[in-house]
Parts: C-alpha cells; sequence; structure tokens
C-alpha cells in the first residue's frame, strides 16, 4: 500500500479558520490502522456520487490525475496537490460552520477536530481517504509542554470516507462510497461530500424486514412455530420504532439470551448465523433509520382457529406469550386458545 499523498486540516469554525497541522513520523502506521477498521467496520453505508464533477469528488480526481496521469514537475505538482486538499478543507470548514449557526439555538455543536486526507495506491486499485477526527491540546508528559494532536483511538473517529477511485486511459471517476459516522452526520455525506445513498432508509427497512421474515418463516415457523411467533414478534416491535438501527446489535439482542421453548441453543446458533449473512445476501446496510411505515401492512399475521374463527395480530404485542396462550383440555384432549382481554365488552359478548 502506497501513500500518495497526505494531509491533516485543523478545522475550527470558532475561529473561522482551519490549518494544515505537521505530520509525525508514524502518520502511515496510523492510516493503515484506520483503514482497516473502517474496511472491517460492518455499520459502513454504501453511497455513489451524484456527479463526478461536485466539489469534493472532482478534487480528488484532480489529485489523482497529477500524481498519477500528468506529467509535471514535482515542486508543481506538490503546490497544486496541497491546493485541492486545502479546497476540500474549506469546503468542509464551510459546512461545518454552517452547520453550527444552524443548531446553535438548539444548544448542540459540531465537534471540533481535525481533517485527515490521504490519496492511497493498492496495486490496481486507487482510494481517497477522508476522515473527521477528535483534535484536542494535552500536556507532553516528557516535558510538560502543552501540545495539540489527534487521538488514535477509534472511539474518537467521528466521520470517515473511503472514495474508491478507477483510472482507465487518463480517465479517472470516483465509482462509490463507503461512509461512516458516530452520529446522524447528514451534513456530511449530503453536505460536504455530495453524495447519494445507495440504499435509502425506506429501502433498507423493506429489505431488512422482508429477508428477516423469510429466514424465520423458512427455518424456524414448522420446526418450532412457538418460538416463531415470539421471535417474529420481538423483531416487529424491534422495528417498529423510528430509531437509527444497528442490525447486528438487533439480531444479538433478540437471540442471544432468548428461552426457547423448541429451538436447541445450536439451532438459534444457526439462525443467528443465517441472519447475519442477510445485509450482504439482500443488499441492506447494516446501519439505517427506520421507517415503521414501510413494515406495516407487513406485521399482520393471521390464525384460523375454528371454523369462522380467525385472530388476526395487526401489530407487535408486548409480552404475547402472556396474553394469547394455548391449552389442552387433559380429560378430553380438546385444544384452546386463551386470549386476554382489556376490553370489557367483548369479555361480556363471550362471558
Amino acid at each position: 500500500m502506497d501513500y500518495l499523498f497526505k494531509a491533516v486540516h485543523k478545522i475550527d469554525y470558532d475561529a473561522e479558520s482551519f490549518s494544515e497541522v505537521e505530520i509525525h513520523p508514524n502518520f502511515d502506521n496510523f492510516v493503515t490502522e484506520l483503514l482497516t477498521n473502517i474496511n472491517d467496520n460492518v455499520v459502513n453505508k454504501a453511497y455513489v456520487p451524484t456527479s463526478q464533477s461536485t466539489q469534493v469528488v472532482n478534487d480528488v480526481r484532480s489529485i489523482f490525475s497529477l500524481i498519477e496521469v500528468t506529467e509535471i514537475e514535482s515542486e508543481e505538482m506538490a503546490i497544486r496537490v496541497k491546493s485541492y486538499a486545502d479546497d476540500i478543507a474549506q469546503r468542509l470548514f464551510d459546512k461545518e460552520k454552517l452547520k453550527q449557526e444552524q443548531i446553535y439555538h438548539m444548544g448542540q455543536n459540531v465537534k471540533k477536530g481535525s481533517l485527515i486526507q490521504a490519496a492511497i495506491k493498492n496495486g490496481d486499485t486507487y482510494a481517497y481517504l477522508l476522515a473527521k477526527v477528535e483534535h484536542s491540546s494535552f500536556v507532553d508528559d516528557s516535558d510538560f509542554s502543552f501540545k495539540s494532536g489527534f487521538s488514535s483511538e477509534q472511539k474518537k473517529i467521528w466521520k470517515t470516507c473511503i472514495l474508491n477511485c478507477s483510472i482507465e486511459d487518463e480517465n479517472i471517476s470516483v465509482n462509490e462510497a463507503k461512509i461512516y459516522v458516530s452520529n446522524s452526520g447528514k451534513y456530511w455525506a449530503d453536505d460536504f461530500l455530495e453524495l447519494r445513498e445507495l440504499s435509502t432508509d425506506a429501502q433498507n427497512t423493506k429489505r431488512a424486514f422482508n429477508a428477516i421474515d423469510t429466514i424465520l418463516t423458512r427455518e424456524v415457523k414448522k420446526s418450532a412455530p412457538s418460538d416463531y411467533t415470539v421471535i417474529r414478534n420481538t423483531f416487529v416491535g424491534y422495528m417498529k420504532r423510528e430509531q437509527q438501527l444497528d442490525y447486528n446489535e438487533m439480531v444479538s439482542v433478540i437471540l442471544d439470551n432468548y428461552d426457547a421453548d423448541t429451538l436447541s441453543q445450536e439451532s438459534i446458533a444457526g439462525l443467528k448465523n443465517k441472519l447475519m449473512e442477510l445485509p450482504e445476501n439482500k443488499k441492506f446496510d447494516r446501519l439505517f433509520t427506520v421507517v415503521p411505515k414501510e413494515i406495516k401492512a407487513r406485521v399482520k399475521q393471521l390464525y384460523k382457529v375454528n371454523e369462522g374463527i380467525e385472530i388476526k395480530v395487526n401489530d407487535f404485542v408486548q409480552d404475547i406469550k402472556q396474553k394469547i396462550s394455548a391449552e389442552e383440555d387433559v380429560a378430553t384432549g380438546a385444544k384452546y386458545i386463551r386470549i386476554m382481554t382489556n376490553n370489557e365488552d367483548v369479555y361480556q359478548q363471550f362471558k
């Protein structure tokens, strides 16, 4: 892996300035570790450029053109490459300043930090890294001087983007992007980078729920119907709330401590593995904001109890096993469905 160019800019919208920071000799090691963590991070979201001519995308293309395509003196190339990197830092500064003005009255602040940039060549592939990291003052314990820098801790990295690029016959294009943000950070992808999500939140919600429902129907419904009812109902409840959903966390929360009626621990582990494979197989992100209306029509379950009698479950039911249960008359062998009601009128009608 070769670092064709690298830069760090400290962004300070309070001081209304940004400045380039001297790069430490161990910077390459930090960036390599950062890239590994980004690529291994399962909650990255896939994006594509809205155009090859938007500011950041065009600056990145120009940087690679100067380094890999254009025949130019190295000194002039360095100056021009730096100007494009400064242009990217300026854009982030402008967007963060504007965002701060928008959210200040709500008592919120855009986190201050540094922008890391690196142009990378790995074999025949090219990538451009952009990362917003915490930049703060600290006391150097060797001489007790006040210094400033950024942390190598992953929890101090707030936003990242890897722009994957291709160079063919001197034509340079940014094909796709992989983005991670530690919070909603909509301005990072939309305003600063001008990228478009490959899958929208609505598409992610629909694809995720449909994929989960299909797996549960195929793997659990026939072999362990009571477990199917509880597990499916729990997924419905989890996904009915408008929230930023971490798919891996949801699957773990629901299945890791699940007290099964019929399913063995081996079967639960197998089910969890199949569910964990769904985002790649069914093309949805592992981190997205749930759009509840996308699953509203899909949560309904209809149960034929007897001739002319059906039970329809329209939504998530809290403690479903306590509210709907099965019983058998040991003397006659007759089977019954017992349903708790809080509707006095309905209760009186069947009393």
